[in-house]
């Protein structure tokens, strides 16, 4: 391989042709991006989900950069809560915790700022051991290599300039038709300056995921706006080995490898974004995904038979109170099936609509019923291969 060597590109939009694959994809995606779902699953199922969903996307972010840590392990952290987490453990916490501070943060039209970036770089290393970083929150003082690359990032003394530029390009009032292009090539554009010490991968993908926020995709549930279900990590964890490559090619600085890399991550957002959003139909979520998942709690007898029942009912009916359960555990007093609620609620396995509310839905995202979620997701197709094993 040739000794790496930094070369200036203009930071530029592109015109793909009317034959391009691009433009194809870009018509996909702005289809997506506009089509406003109405869909049935219940709000509170549906926050459940989106924290699953962090979880995978602040996993498969880790990963990318050599984490060792399996699906199976983070789910146990999760269900255990152990006060003591390991380095690894830690890092992956870390960019749950950014991808919240992005969610507080940023809504659809608002700025993308330097100080946001930054922000999310110190909570990202915030602790952090092995993944950490000595300037937290700082661009680096110094130059950078990058591991197997030919592209050599720009000297410090130029990281304040492009990064300044990057941020004006991501806001410039250009024509909408070019706001997906922008979230690829941001993404590039940001791997490609290298402005901290360490972490840049982690903090690139929590930009990506921060511009399509910023670029609209959210989605409206028959209650009220909640986050669209987005896992944009999980196109480049799929295959790392390709990811570099195409960025590699992006690296290049010519139209067509930077059509070529635009190609290929918004291909790959695209195709995401049409599996998660079957998961707002609440008749297919239920009968693929939730009572599977009760199935393997109860086959592995990490709940109760009468728990399983107070739950299957409400996987069920998508939202219960206590007087729907007579014909469920007709056996009970009407006091013994408000204890076996309050001790559901308690184990975070049902949770009321809203505080005090006396109806509840299905919790899942930090109790044993994670594992058979989990499990259920992963054989519907919506968490990658590899992701599952532990990494090469």
């Amino acid at each position: 391989m040739m000794p790496s060597r930094f070369v200036h590109h203009d930071l530029r939009l592109l015109n793909p042709s009317f034959t391009s694959p691009l433009l194809d994809v870009l018509t996909d995606l702005e289809h997506l991006r506009r089509l406003e779902l109405r869909g049935t699953t219940p709000p509170q199922v549906f926050t459940e989900l989106k924290q699953v969903f962090h979880l995978l996307e602040s996993l498969a972010s880790a990963r990318i950069e050599g984490n060792h840590t399996t699906l199976a392990d983070y789910v146990e952290a999760k269900v255990v809560d152990a006060p003591q987490r390991g380095d690894q453990l830690h890092e992956i916490d870390n960019i749950d915790a950014a991808m919240n501070d992005v969610e507080s943060a940023l809504g659809p039209g608002d700025a993308i700022t330097e100080s946001l970036l930054r922000g999310l770089h110190a909570r990202t290393v915030q602790g952090l051991v092995r993944e950490g970083d000595r300037n937290p929150g700082a661009y680096r003082p110094g130059e950078v290599l990058i591991a197997q690359a030919q592209h050599r990032p720009p000297p410090a003394l130029r990281v304040a300039g492009y990064m300044a530029e990057l941020v004006d390009f991501i806001n410039r009032a250009d024509p909408p038709k070019y706001d997906l292009m922008k979230v690829a090539l941001a993404h590039h554009r940001f791997a490609w300056v290298h402005p901290f010490g360490n972490g840049n991968g982690r903090v690139v993908r929590l930009l990506t995921y921060a511009l399509l926020r910023k670029f609209g995709f959210r989605v409206s549930l028959q209650d009220g706006p909640v986050g669209r279900l987005l896992n944009p990590a999980a196109v480049f964890c799929a295959d790392r080995d390709r990811y570099y490559a195409m960025l590699a090619i992006a690296d290049t600085g010519t139209d067509t490898g930077l059509e070529t890399w635009c190609t290929y991550v918004l291909a790959g957002v695209r195709d995401e974004l049409e599996k998660v959003d079957r998961l707002a139909d609440y008749a297919y979520l239920k009968g693929r995904v939730l009572l599977p998942a009760l199935a393997h709690a109860g086959e592995r007898r990490l709940v109760t038979a009468d728990e399983l029942l107070v739950l299957t009912a409400a996987v069920r009916a998508g939202v219960i109170k206590a007087g729907d359960l007579e014909t469920v555990l007709p056996g009970l007093t009407g006091n013994q099936r408000t204890y076996q609620i309050r001790k559901l609620v308690d184990a975070g396995m049902l949770q009321p609509i809203r505080p005090n509310a006396r109806q509840y839905t299905i919790g899942f995202s930090h109790n044993v019923l994670l594992r058979g979620v989990i499990s259920a997701l992963t054989a519907e197709g919506f968490i990658p291969a590899a992701l599952v094993g532990r990494p090469q």
